[in-house]
């Protein structure tokens, strides 16, 4: 995720770039800062913050996340990016998994026991 697509499109090509040669098998992007009346005239209207892009790819995320062995990473602010990436990911554990909240509480505690789920995050 970034805040607006013209400042960090080095940023992009370079994940591109990991993409093209395998080492990614996927890149969903959201810019949360673009103008989002120019972007809804585009042909594909991009997600806004990176928990709609969790939200969308729930299924897909959540069996790499915890049938695959599969680790997530989440770098950015703590406030309000890393926050709401948690509740997403919780949410996400929680539907996929039929799971009370506790029991996703605790499964996304082991993640992070594990090193599954490592953050990267500042104030």
């Amino acid at each position: 995720m970034c805040l607006n697509q013209p400042q960090h499109l080095t940023s992009l090509e370079e994940l591109e770039a990991f993409v093209s040669s395998g080492t990614l098998s996927q890149l969903k992007v959201c810019f949360s800062r673009d103008d989002q009346e120019e972007a809804s005239t585009s042909a594909a209207v991009r997600p806004r913050y990176v928990q709609h892009n969790l939200l969308l790819n729930s299924q897909r995320i959540t069996d790499i996340l915890l049938k695959q062995n599969g680790y997530f990473y989440v770098c950015g602010d703590a406030k309000n990016m890393a926050k709401d990436v948690n509740d997403t990911l919780m949410q996400m554990i929680q539907t996929e998994l039929e799971l009370d909240q506790l029991d996703a509480m605790k499964r996304l505690a082991t993640l992070r026991e594990e090193k599954r789920y490592l953050q990267d995050i500042w104030g």
